[in-house]
Parts: structure tokens; C-alpha cells; sequence
């Protein structure tokens, strides 16, 4: 503005000096102009000293790498990894940090840049190897399984769609009441997240298991059942959804509570419940494939080089002479009951025998499992042994521990006879086999399949037990 008003001045100077023809004002007017340059060069003279400070800040500093976080540097190939690989594996579950991880991870640090040097380093190490550096949990992050990087966030997604509080997976093998948790995902952080759990009353009844999806409303007694927590919520409702697993003698099921804030009891709950169900199966179902193939490749191997037989001992496959019975499995696993009991059923129609099947329950299974495999062993084999010499010429197999089913080819009212007759036999024993018996038997008819069948008989199973009293569902 300066640079401006000198012009005009010296201009104006100028012009009078022209029309009143006095020469000393072109001297006065050069004054101002002179003023004038001297100001636009010093104007061009701090541009170009800012333009060369620029140019230096452009440069790039001289910093060390170790100071920036890098510790090696790597040639990259075309797929992405360095020296070949294609960058870190996912196969154990790790994930790659999200966007949204490392906001929550700068918001907790606000005061980042006055960090400890190590702890950044090993920030940035954790993030090249594609997992998220440790931080502590929030009381309201979910918590899932971390052995399982399949069944975990698959059952976090489906507690989250539903609202629950909890999901889980649950296995029961056989008929006793205990329960192997496969996944669990939850809300609370009080829950057992592996291993297994004990309860008083059955969580999936033999009705149950033929529905895809049941909705029951909780009292304090049922709230108790739900051992998987330390302490229990207010949980009022539970939804239960069974899965499809033919090949397998154990029963295996989603588990869903919910606090009364929480409607499991609609048709989206139900939809979202079945399709979850058939999901899970199929990751089971992939999971066993793989499973038996290494299992057939392992065989196949030690097929390749077979062990001679010893001297005097009896050839694979062959009749023990001492009981006539075939010897177990090479594996030492049971076969499937539903094949047993299917197997029993084909050869009671081919007989035009009725059938029953009366599972017998040692009533002290507990304490004796409390004592070891070493009890458990002998309290068996007593137990067998006693149950073929009160039943003769039926047929007697394991159904669990310290359980056995016995396949009667009996008319109704003789089953129940000798059913009364079995658990007095069987309450005057002492020794290991003291303490009595719980007998529930499942009288066969036209509708049963060998599944409703061995249901029908764990619900008497689990009604005598909890009465004392021989029950029968025919």
C-alpha cells in the first residue's frame, strides 16, 4: 500500500512540475519514486529468502532409522511378503490390526509422542507382524474363546444379533449331566470359558433335541443349571437349538440367555437360531473331515510297516476263545450307540421280537469318578459283569460312565417286571457297587428311529435318577 501511495505522489509531482513548468518539482518527484523501488526490492528480497528456507525444510532429515521404528529393511516381492513369503500368516488366528483398533490405541495414549522410545518400538513391531500390541480390556469387550478362531467369533456375531448375554456351544456326551463347552462367546466376564460343567437337571430334553429351536423361561432353581457362570446375571430366558449330528452318540447344541431387556421369543430370534445351528454344524462337519483324513493318512502309514505278531498272541480280528466276543477296536474307540442300537433294532424286526432299552446308572458315579480312571476301571467291570449275570443272554454295552444299556427282546409289562426286579438285585450290593442303580427304560415303537429311541430312554434315565424310581417311557 506503501509502494503505491509513493508512486502516486510521484506522479502527481511529475505532472505538476509539467503544468506549472517548474523543474524543481521533477526532483521532489523522484523522491517518492526512488522510495518506491527501495521498498519493492526489499520486498523481492525477503521472497526469495523464504523460498530458500522452504526448499531446506523440503530436504529429508538425517534421522536414523532405528529412531523412526524401522529396524530392517527387506526387498519386496510381487505378492507382497518380503524374501519370498507373502506376508504374515493367518493360519493361528491372528488378525490384522483394524482401523478401528488403532484409534482405541492412540485415544489411550493421548500423550503418545512423550511415550517411553521402547514402547513405541515394540508397537510398531506388533503392527508389522500383523497383530495388535497388548492393551488392557474394557469391562464391556466381549469374551470369546481364543482357542477357537472359527467357533469364537462366529458365536459372538450371532450373541451380538440376538442380544444375549451369553452363547455357547455345548456337548453332552452320553446320558450323564455333564456338559463340555466347545465355544462360548459372552458379555460377562465371570464365565468359564473351557473345559466342562455338572448340572442337577438336563439343559436339552428328548423332546427338545427333535426341535430346531425352544424358547424356556428361567426360575432361580433353572438360573442354577447355568454353571458356566461364576456368579449368574438376572438371566429369565434361554433358547436352545440343537444340531444335526447323526454320526455321533453325543448331543450337541447352541445356548442363548438373555436378561429380560432382551425378547428371544420371536421369529427372527428363531430364523437366526436354525441357520446359526446348520452353520456350526458345517464347520463341525469340515473340521472332522480333515481330522479323519490325517487320521486315514496316519493308517496308511503304519499299514505301510506292520508289526509282527507276537509269539502266542491272537491275530487282529479273531474270536477271543475265553468269552467268545470279538475284541475291541484297534483304535480303543466305542462304536457309535446309534449303530448299536439300530443294529439291535434291525435284529428284533428280523425276529418279530419287541425290544426295549433300559439304561442302567450307577447311582455313586460321582464319588467314584472322584477317586480316579483307576476306580472307575474296576467299578465298570464289576458293574458289567453284574449286569450280564442279572440279564442272560441280552444284550449288555457301555453308554457312558458308569452307564450301560441293555437290549431287552421283552414285552412291556415283562420289562417292567424285570426292570422292579433289577434295582432291588442291585440295591442289596456293596462294595463299589453300593448305593443302587437309576434304571430308565424306552419300551420300541413303530416311530422310533435309533436317535428318539436312545432320547426317549436318557429322559427316563434322567427322571429316575432325580425321583429314585424306575421310570418308563413307552
Amino acid at each position: 500500500m506503501l509502494r503505491v501511495l509513493l508512486v502516486l505522489v510521484a506522479v502527481l509531482a511529475a505532472v505538476l512540475a509539467f503544468v506549472f513548468d517548474q523543474p524543481w518539482l521533477y526532483a521532489a518527484a523522484a523522491v517518492p519514486l526512488l522510495g518506491a523501488l527501495g521498498l519493492l526490492g526489499r520486498y523481492f528480497w525477503i521472497a526469495s529468502q523464504h523460498s530458500s528456507s522452504q526448499a531446506e525444510s523440503m530436504d529429508p532429515p538425517d534421522d536414523s532409522l532405528e529412531d523412526l521404528g524401522i529396524m530392517d529393511v527387506r526387498p519386496q516381492d510381487r505378492e507382497g511378503g518380503a524374501n519370498g513369503t507373502s506376508g504374515p500368516s493367518h493360519e493361528d488366528g491372528a488378525e490384522n490390526p483394524s482401523p478401528a483398533s488403532s484409534t482405541d490405541a492412540d485415544d489411550s495414549a493421548p500423550e503418545n509422542s512423550q511415550a517411553p522410545q521402547e514402547e513405541r518400538l515394540d508397537q510398531r513391531r506388533a503392527e508389522r507382524r500383523g497383530t495388535p500390541p497388548e492393551s488392557p480390556s474394557e469391562n464391556n469387550e466381549s469374551v470369546q474363546s481364543d482357542d477357537r478362531p472359527v467357533l469364537g467369533p462366529l458365536l459372538e456375531s450371532l450373541r451380538a444379533a440376538v442380544g444375549a448375554q451369553t452363547v455357547c456351544l455345548l456337548v453332552q456326551e452320553e446320558v450323564v449331566l455333564d456338559y463340555q463347552i466347545a465355544a462360548l462367546a459372552s458379555l460377562q466376564s465371570n464365565v468359564q470359558k473351557d473345559g466342562s460343567f455338572e448340572t442337577q437337571s438336563p439343559l436339552l430334553s428328548a423332546s427338545m433335541s427333535r426341535r430346531p429351536v425352544t424358547i424356556r423361561t428361567l426360575d432361580e432353581g433353572d438360573r442354577d443349571n447355568l454353571r458356566y457362570y461364576e456368579t449368574a446375571p438376572d438371566i429369565t430366558q434361554v433358547a436352545i437349538a440343537p444340531l444335526s449330528r447323526p454320526d455321533t452318540s453325543a448331543s450337541v447344541f447352541l445356548l442363548a440367555d438373555a436378561t429380560a431387556e432382551t425378547e428371544l421369543d420371536t421369529s427372527e430370534v428363531h430364523s437366526l437360531l436354525k441357520r446359526y445351528a446348520e452353520t456350526v454344524g458345517s464347520v463341525l462337519d469340515a473340521k472332522e473331515a480333515e481330522e479323519t483324513s490325517a487320521s486315514s493318512q496316519e493308517v496308511e502309514a503304519a499299514e505301510m510297516e506292520p508289526e509282527p505278531t507276537p509269539q502266542g498272541q491272537a491275530e487282529e480280528g479273531a474270536i477271543d476263545p475265553a468269552n467268545g466276543t470279538e475284541p475291541p477296536e484297534r483304535d480303543g474307540t466305542p462304536r457309535p450307540r446309534r449303530e448299536i442300537i439300530a443294529e439291535e433294532m434291525e435284529a428284533a424286526d428280523v425276529a418279530s421280537d419287541p425290544l426295549a432299552l433300559v439304561l442302567v446308572l450307577l447311582n455313586r458315579y460321582e464319588s467314584i469318578a472322584r477317586e480316579g480312571e483307576a476306580a472307575v476301571e474296576r467299578a465298570e467291570h464289576h458293574f458289567r459283569t453284574r449286569l450280564e449275570n442279572l440279564a442272560p443272554g441280552q444284550r449288555v454295552e457301555r453308554f457312558g460312565e458308569l452307564t450301560y444299556g441293555i437290549f431287552l427282546r421283552r414285552e412291556m409289562e415283562a420289562v417292567e417286571v424285570w426292570a422292579l426286579d433289577l434295582q432291588d438285585a442291585m440295591a442289596r450290593e456293596t462294595g463299589e457297587l453300593e448305593g443302587g442303580v437309576s434304571i430308565g427304560v424306552a419300551v420300541r415303537d413303530a416311530r422310533h428311529t435309533p436317535e428318539e429311541l436312545r432320547g426317549d430312554a436318557t429322559e427316563a434315565l434322567l427322571e429316575a435318577y432325580e425321583t429314585g424310581e424306575c421310570a418308563i417311557k413307552a
